[in-house]
């Protein structure tokens, strides 16, 4: 059963959005739908049908998928022209495929990326109402690693950052791979704005002890270091990244600028 807080976040779609068309479109045959959909199904669709969702207007499994899908291609375009048009039809499309598929977590996911953009432009509780549905999609999904990402990542930009790292930190516990330089980046600005500079430290060391290649981690290691004055850490992480063949060199430049910062301010241990 799907719970209140689902369908609290479902009736903000036909709030936000704009609706191109209320009611069906005639099927391509000129024949009523009536006849043709389950109560429920009539019940929630309120775009137009195109013809390939015609074809399995009678099957609510596969008609949401098709919306979805529908929903997916919207965003995607919003994302090349920049038109919000496109983005609050994603918005309804996407909600009708989830009041007609509740249980599928993807359908909940790409919700949570359409509020992610709308807050953009500031609208009214956008990044709640895309936290919430990465939240669903977690109910549903618990170990999908890629979703407590975008859920931690939207957390940290709207300052939650002691739940944010929980989610990250479970996230790459969880699946390595989601480790990328940029998430180490987000996990530093909610180690630094929530004083767990040692927290940070310490995890990104029992990452490295099993995962080496991660060397970006020295960096952001130091900066966690330097963060709490314990400069001679912060000068051995930096050391170990500079001496590494197998780092970016864009990294390696970082490194050297701290470096020369450190030596800057004369930090030392006492």
């Amino acid at each position: 059963m799907m719970s209140w807080k689902k369908w609290w976040v479902i009736a903000t779609f036909f709030v936000l959005g704009t609706l191109p068309s209320a009611g069906f479109s005639e099927e391509p045959n000129g024949s009523s739908p009536a006849g043709r959909f389950p109560a429920d199904v009539a019940g929630t669709l309120l775009l137009p049908l195109d013809q390939e969702e015609w074809q399995v207007a009678g099957n609510k499994a596969a008609l949401a998928a098709l919306r979805h899908a529908k929903a997916a291609r919207l965003r995607r375009a919003y994302l090349q022209s920049g038109d919000i048009k496109q983005l609050y039809t994603a918005l309804n499309t996407v909600g009708e495929a989830i009041r007609l598929d509740p249980d599928s977590p993807r359908y909940w996911v790409t919700l949570g990326n359409i509020h992610t953009e709308l807050a953009r432009f500031n609208i009214f509780r956008a990044n709640e109402y895309a936290q919430d549905s990465f939240r669903q999609a977690l109910d549903l999904a618990p170990g999908d690693a890629a979703t407590m990402v975008l859920l931690a990542v939207n957390l940290a930009k709207t300052g939650h950052y002691e739940e944010a790292l929980g989610y990250f930190e479970k996230a790459v516990e969880t699946n390595i791979l989601m480790l990328s330089a940029n998430i180490a980046r987000w996990m530093n600005v909610c180690y630094l704005a929530d004083a767990h500079t040692r927290r940070g430290t310490i995890f990104y060391e029992n990452i490295q002890n099993s995962h080496p290649e991660y060397y970006y981690l020295n960096l952001y290691q130091a900066v966690l270091y330097r963060a709490h004055f314990d400069y001679d850490s912060a000068r051995r992480e930096l050391t170990q990244l500079l001496e590494r063949a197998d780092a970016d060199q864009t990294i390696k430049e970082t490194a050297r600028s701290l470096l020369a910062e450190l030596d800057q301010e004369g930090g030392h241990d006492s």
